[in-house]
């Protein structure tokens, strides 16, 4: 079985009476979840849950969706809760349908075969809306630096476009000699008529801040000059050494599942043969125009967007302004005088929001952009829509225990949840 951002998998292979009687006991487990050994289950899965994507993905997706769809995942730390047998068997009763599932096979179709997932209805999949809709930059914690666009889904041009800009990157990096990893590129699917394209690229400590500049700077120039025609050409396909097969069966179960388009390996094929660099120019100018950069925290870029005026900052830290009036909390005296200036650091408390500040510095998350709370006994965890935490520990501060029966009142009650029935895991 494997699990990604937008299905579940399950691969079976053997004899024609192997592979049927293990599809056939699978479906039959799906429909009927044995949901009284789910405490036992959980406790077995201690520590091996993971992530379908890697940090940088993740928290670029994050980024750009905040706490909805495959935003979720970029979350790092808040935990995951342990469903209900209700929850499921609700999930079950709307995901593992017949409506929902897709089968292919490689071999003749086995005799007597027999799929008894429930009938079911096809699922609405609502698609994550961008937090911004022009091009921006912000942070993450990520160690190095991540492009994300959308363009449709069946675009050869952006096809092309996108294996251009990796190879670029990759190339300006390397060029100004900074120890970084090859430059990586995935897609993820947004709706049935748009993907994700993200180019990601790994540094070491101090570098990052060339590297983004790099990625933006290649980019930019790939959306208002056209490429030569020999690049193009180059990358029309994917190299000999790690070509794919332009159509497959997964492709077409995809297809049928999601409602993308499907060209079959002739029309493809055509389609991108067709591309000139003009057409490569054009799809990644309009892909630029809701461009987001993610870099690591702390660091403050000076780029040029697309309508020529400086790239817009979307992080959730505000630098060199004052912030909101509230109450304030310091930490305690004798903490204050060991900590040098640069750590110090105090929460206002407001009457629509929470303030985390930081010398320079303040990240404010509003009461009713709360989507949870975690309680960890006496801490807090607030996870925003935005798709930050902040975390308060009543004894970092003077009258913590009053911030924390604060945060407790102005917070829905629906939306808080204790450690307790959280899965096992580090804490925050």
């Amino acid at each position: 079985m494997s699990t990604t951002l937008e299905e579940t998998r399950f691969t079976v292979s053997g004899t024609h009476q192997e592979v049927s009687d293990c599809l056939e006991a699978l479906c039959a487990a799906l429909s009927d979840l044995p949901v009284g050994q789910l405490s036992e289950v959980a406790h077995k899965l201690d520590g091996q849950v993971a992530s379908p994507l890697d940090l940088r993905t993740a928290g670029a997706l994050n980024a750009r969706y905040g706490t909805q769809a495959t935003g979720l995942e970029g979350h790092e730390r808040s935990s995951h809760y342990l469903p209900t047998p209700d929850m499921l068997l609700r999930h079950a009763a709307a995901w593992f349908t017949r409506a929902n599932a897709v089968l292919t096979l490689t071999g003749p179709n086995p005799a007597g075969l027999r799929l008894p997932l429930p009938p079911g209805d096809r699922p609405r999949r609502s698609p994550p809306q961008a937090r911004q809709s022009r091009a921006t930059w912000t942070h993450r914690n990520i160690d190095g630096a991540a492009l994300t666009v959308e363009t449709p889904v069946a675009s050869a041009a952006a096809s092309v476009a996108h294996r251009i800009l990796r190879e670029r990157v990759t190339a300006a990096v390397a060029g100004q000699s900074m120890p970084a990893a090859s430059t990586e590129a995935a897609t993820a699917l947004h709706d049935s008529l748009t993907v994700v394209r993200l180019l990601l690229t790994p540094t070491l400590a101090g570098d990052a801040e060339g590297t983004a500049a790099t990625m933006w700077s290649e980019a930019m120039s790939l959306a208002s000059k056209e490429p030569a025609p020999a690049e193009v050409a180059r990358h029309r396909f994917p190299s000999e050494e790690a070509r794919e097969e332009l159509v497959t069966l997964d492709d077409a179960a995809r297809a049928e599942l999601f409602g993308t388009p499907f060209l079959d390996e002739g029309s493809r094929r055509r389609a991108l043969e067709c591309v000139t660099p003009r057409d490569v120019r054009d799809a990644w100018q309009r892909a630029m125009e809701r461009a987001q950069l993610v870099v690591p925290e702390g660091l403050l870029l000076h780029l040029t967007g697309p309508d020529g005026r400086r790239l817009w900052c979307t992080s959730c830290w505000t630098w060199d302004e004052i912030p909101p009036w509230g109450q304030v909390f310091r930490p305690p005296l004798a903490k204050r005088a060991l900590r040098r200036t640069a750590e110090r650091h105090r929460v206002i408390l407001t009457g629509e929001s929470v303030v985390s500040c930081t010398p320079g510095a303040h990240h404010e998350l509003r009461f009713d952009d709360v989507v949870a709370l975690e309680r960890w006994g006496p801490e807090r965890n607030l996870i925003g829509r935005c798709g930050c935490s902040v975390g308060v520990d009543p004894a970092w501060y003077r009258g913590g225990q009053r911030l924390i029966r604060a945060l407790d009142d102005a917070i829905p009650a629906e939306l808080a949840f204790d450690g307790s029935e959280l899965a096992p895991r580090a804490r925050p």
